[in-house]
């Protein structure tokens, strides 16, 4: 009998989720297999939207161009009602990112670039290899796979993680609970050539007799018009030209002339969550373990963010930089998220396919009103999924923290240069070596000694650098090859919440703010640190 195979981690699923999660092990050293049952990537897919803090993530990773280039960019979306007048409008343009948009680029060019991506890092998709069957032990996971030709393999994994969307076969092996259901409607989708008058630089959604049609730009001037279809007609019957264009017509909207459709496709929607994230040593992600209404354009974005939020920690407990209990937190973290995304998904589907009753009166009446007293801006932060955090995280310093980004937040953008050379920099520069970034801002002279004796002992965890203010050189306490950054205009300091005192910013590299606080609280930092990623900071301090 052949020896059986081991790997850090078996990542099953080959969706933006997957080889996100497959690319953010391999680039920090650790051994993955991404297998796909699928025998080629798929042709068409819903999915659309790049939301703000997606594009944030990307731009961490050297992305954001390759996203941008072959995308349409939207400033946000009108909704129009009964009369066919503008009811409200949600702008991105105000969004605190340099990414204040929805970028509009179908799934199959997504996850074309993050298969180059996940290339560069060293992973390449088995394609046409399923999970078939696993069995947890005190080390690991024997799991089975199989080929197309009926032959089985199976390998040793330190982990599995279930990236195969709503029908997950790891899901249903981990015996994890999939609760929920799905809406009583059918839609249908179709991208077409649209001879239109509706801005290209906005979404459009409309109200109509049997439901909302929403009209999304997309790049080579093709249109994707969705739309919920008759009551009574189920998701399988058959989608033709001739419905969309009488659906247009009977709706006042045959004006915009929809012709030459490359894609047209029915569809149902679901609501359905996992109770947990993880059993053992078996992790789900994405559809695996949440699908809902695809209003607003939120699921794919969140699957790549718990892949985000997974991949470091996963890493760490890898190599040993990190304890076990450090996985605890990503259900603890996501789960939140995921519940706080499916409320609004669901009340959003509800409120726009509301045929009668009060949900017609918000929708009509109020919503035109409470836009213009803050709540467009208000919802444009959340669909842009910025506003998301993990105030409440366990492997987060909450305290006295009042103004600027606190912990559990996103590490706003900042701009900044680096004393060496002279050259702008952004928020992103602070995360190239993949590592927790400690940033140390060392005003009124007072020293860093403390805080010194504690990080070096994890220098393979903690990538120690410098913001300086203007007119400042190098600190005399900066050791060879640590990176220090002028804060030329203060903004640094202003976003962080700094004021003049010796202070830090301890930042993961998912990007959100894992503690803040001042240069002398050595002792409380430390604990933490040995709490979260065990008594290698034990010491002095």
């Amino acid at each position: 009998m052949s020896e059986i195979a081991k790997v850090d981690v078996l990542v099953v699923g080959a969706g933006p989720t997957g080889l996100l999660l497959a690319s953010e092990l391999a680039r920090r050293g650790v051994g993955v297999r991404l297998i796909e049952k699928l025998t080629s990537p798929a042709e068409h897919s819903r999915a659309l939207a790049v939301l703000p803090r997606t594009m944030e993530m990307m731009d961490q990773l050297g992305l954001a161009n390759a996203f941008i280039n072959p995308s349409h960019q939207a400033k946000g979306i009108c909704f129009y009602g009964r009369d066919r007048k503008e009811a409200f409008r949600s702008s991105m343009n105000d969004l605190p990112s340099e990414f204040p948009f929805f970028l509009l680029l179908p799934q199959t060019e997504t996850e074309m670039i993050l298969v180059n991506h996940a290339r560069k890092a060293g992973v390449e998709i088995e394609h046409g290899l399923s999970f078939s069957s696993m069995v947890q032990t005190g080390h690991g996971v024997l799991a089975t796979l199989e080929r197309i030709d009926g032959t089985a393999e199976e390998i040793d994994a330190s982990y599995v993680v279930g990236c195969d969307g709503s029908r997950s076969a790891v899901r249903q092996a981990a015996g994890l609970e999939f609760i929920g259901g799905g809406y009583d409607q059918s839609w249908l989708l179709a991208d077409v050539v649209l001879d239109t008058v509706l801005d290209p630089n906005w979404l459009h959604g409309f109200t109509s007799i049997d439901g909302p049609i929403f009209f999304f730009p997309l790049p080579k001037n093709i249109w994707r018009i969705v739309l919920l279809r008759k009551r009574g007609q189920i998701a399988t019957t058959e989608v033709s030209m001739n419905e969309i264009v009488e659906i247009l017509k009977k709706n006042h909207l045959g004006h915009l002339r929809a012709r030459d459709p490359s894609w047209l496709a029915g569809f149902g929607i679901q609501h359905r969550r996992t109770l947990h994230m993880r059993g053992g040593r078996v992790f789900l992600c994405g559809d695996a373990t949440h699908v809902h209404s695809p209003a607003g354009g939120q699921g794919m974005n969140l699957g790549m963010g718990d892949a985000f939020n997974l991949g470091w920690k996963l890493a760490h407990v890898i190599h040993g930089n990190a304890q076990e209990e450090i996985l605890d937190s990503y259900e603890e973290e996501r789960m939140p998220v995921i519940n706080s995304v499916m409320r609004m998904t669901d009340q959003m589907t509800k409120l726009i396919t509301a045929p009668d009753g009060p949900r017609v009166w918000i929708r009509e009446w109020i919503l035109p009103i409470v836009a213009k007293m803050g709540f467009a801006g208000k919802m444009a932060m959340r669909l842009s999924q910025l506003s998301m955090s993990y105030p409440y995280s366990s492997i987060v310093l909450s305290g006295r923290v009042a103004v600027g980004a606190k912990p559990g937040e996103r590490v706003p953008p900042l701009s900044f240069f680096d004393l060496a050379t002279k050259r702008a920099s952004r928020t992103p520069d602070l995360f190239g070596k993949g590592k927790i970034v400690f940033l140390v801002m060392p005003d009124l002279g007072i020293g860093s000694e403390g805080m010194r004796e504690v990080m070096e002992r994890r220098l393979d965890l903690i990538d120690w650098q410098w913001m300086v203010k203007r007119g400042s050189g190098r600190p005399t306490e900066a050791r060879s090859g640590e990176l220090v950054w002028v804060d030329e205009g203060g903004k640094v300091r202003e976003e962080l919440g700094v004021e003049d005192h010796p202070s830090f910013a301890l930042l993961r590299p998912d990007g959100i703010v894992m503690a803040r606080g001042e240069l002398c609280e050595t002792q409380l930092l430390q604990d933490f640190m040995c709490r979260v990623f065990g008594k290698g900071f034990k010491g002095g301090g």
